[in-house]
């Protein structure tokens, strides 16, 4: 059983669902249209790990209807969406490459090559305003198109969260609640990727301290 929790946050009320983890707990997210929300209360409550489920649409001709998408790169085709916590905050560029936690998106591998089915490790999502971008999108090598993600992707690193996307083809369902748990129990104990330390440029400059919520402007 899969069960919302809402938290108010300065970017809004977000609704996610809280999984624990021996790591923290993992935050699940679908479709979400206030990233800034989300993030931010996935942050306030507790968990380390963001999964977001994202219904896509094909841009390349292998896939079909059902067919799980693992993207490992991202083209961000919005315009004018807040990309950022910090804004006028100076702190500095945050890397993002690899652009989705590795560890999140090996655990999701696992989870779907466990339940079986139509699914691809690698591709290129490109995040667009309206689906009247499918040729731009195609242009810069896209597979697949969705409405979110960015800025979520970032927004997650800058809070030193792992993120990373689950994509269904053309598919506008329930949680695949058996899916997520099974990635989730394949995800180390231990979080050993660089989402945990994005932060630390700016720490070692003196720019942030340790109470993530005075990072931001709000």
């Amino acid at each position: 059983m899969m069960d919302q929790t809402q938290h108010t946050t300065p970017y809004g009320t977000a609704s996610l669902i809280l999984i624990e983890h021996t790591s923290g707990q993992v935050a699940l997210l679908c479709d979400e249209d206030q990233p800034h929300a989300a993030i931010y209360a996935a942050k306030a409550l507790g968990a380390t790990r963001v999964i977001e489920v994202v219904s896509a649409r094909p841009l390349d001709r292998l896939l079909d209807r059902g067919d799980i998408v693992l993207p490992d790169d991202l083209v961000d085709l919005t315009c004018g969406r807040r990309s950022t916590f910090f804004v006028g905050k100076g702190y500095g560029f945050i890397p993002q490459r690899p652009v989705f936690c590795p560890e999140v998106r090996s655990a999701l591998l696992a989870g779907v090559r466990a339940g079986g089915g139509r699914s691809f490790a690698r591709g290129t999502l490109a995040v667009v305003e309206d689906w009247g971008q499918s040729q731009a999108a195609r242009e810069w090598g896209a597979h697949i198109l969705a409405s979110t993600v960015a800025p979520a992707a970032y927004l997650a690193k800058e809070l030193e969260l792992c993120y990373a996307p689950l994509c269904i083809v053309e598919e506008e369902e329930e949680l695949p609640a058996a899916l997520l748990s099974a990635a989730i129990e394949h995800l180390p104990p231990a979080r050993l990727c660089s989402c945990q330390s994005a932060m630390q440029p700016a720490r070692q400059r003196g720019l942030v301290g340790d109470d993530w919520r005075l990072w931001m402007d709000v």
